[in-house]
């Protein structure tokens, strides 16, 4: 029934320091349990079967290290991929919040892969954290709504079956890792967050304390928008709306043809609007007010014309 993450029933949570008999013991219960005959595949971790025991201790070190808990809906046989992880229950419904989904259709319907993972809004604080190296066939990583700090990690750029990607509203520092590059499979790239006083607003709406969050309240990245963003060839969706990102439109943006929403308001993008905008003929949507960009000129656009722009 537990699989080492803290939850609202009285079952143990898992030893910080468990011993080879426990460590021996999750692992049969592991090769025990089912999905429909499947369960969380070993390589899912480091290596071959020690890997699940890792992808385990992982997955409670980042429970252990945010204070989350498994809702209910979710752990109810000690594996992960069970309950509302591989079941009809909506990956984004409140009541399953911290959540993941699993795919078990690998190796005919024997392997389970964690494919979606949640937290949406909990005001957990802390790092992006290096547990996240093992989950290399995420594809959803939603980490919105909370008051992380520090940097957008590098090693996100390995996590190469990623379709959605969104750290918005939040506290996140440093330059965007150019290893987003490697994304193929990107979608959609949030890093927004709404403005500083509004999620202040909302805080002390909630709290009555407001002097205590002054300091985090908007995403505050520096630097530049990575050039490498552009080989994101699938990319639909971009936000980067107050997030702390300046400069130029890189060139290599000429390349994301498939763009349908871009969010770039608040923003310090110098420079002139690029041409190559135009040409994104899915575009729907394209909003860059409020940034220092007095240069709002495009070509003749050649987009559809229900797109709707705010310069």
């Amino acid at each position: 029934m537990n699989f080492g993450m803290k939850r609202a029933s009285a079952s143990p949570s898992l030893p910080r320091s468990p011993s080879i008999i426990f460590f021996l013991w999750l692992f049969l219960l592991f090769q025990e349990s089912t999905a429909e005959n499947a369960t969380l595949d070993p390589s899912e971790g480091i290596s071959l079967y020690l890997s699940l025991l890792f992808t385990v201790k992982a997955l409670n070190s980042i429970f252990q290290k945010w204070d989350l808990e498994a809702v209910p809906l979710w752990n109810i046989s000690g594996e992960p991929c069970s309950g509302s992880a591989i079941d009809d229950t909506e990956f984004e419904s409140d009541a399953n919040n911290p959540a993941i989904k699993c795919d078990c259709s690998y190796d005919d319907n024997t392997t389970c892969h964690i494919t979606q993972l949640r937290v949406h809004a909990l005001n957990k604080t802390g790092v992006i954290l290096e547990e996240f190296k093992a989950f290399t066939y995420i594809m959803v990583f939603k980490l919105d709504m909370n008051y992380f700090t520090g940097p957008l990690p590098s090693f996100i750029g390995n996590l190469s079956q990623l379709t959605y990607l969104s750290v918005s509203h939040n506290a996140l520092s440093g330059t965007i890792p150019k290893e987003l590059g490697n994304l193929k499979e990107l979608l959609m790239f949030d890093i927004y967050c709404q403005n500083p006083m509004l999620i202040l607003m909302i805080f002390v709406v909630n709290t009555f304390f407001i002097y205590a969050i002054q300091s985090i309240g908007s995403n505050n990245f520096s630097g530049t928008l990575p050039p490498e963003i552009g080989n994101l060839v699938k990319l639909q969706q971009i936000y980067i709306d107050s997030s702390g990102v300046a400069g130029e439109i890189p060139s290599t943006f000429a390349k994301l043809q498939d763009m349908k929403v871009m969010y770039a308001t608040d923003v310090l993008i110098t420079g002139k609007i690029p041409d190559f905008i135009g040409d994104w003929t899915s575009l729907s949507l394209c909003k860059l007010k409020e940034n220092n960009n007095n240069n709002f000129t495009f070509k003749t656009l050649s987009v559809d014309d229900k797109a709707s722009f705010f310069i």
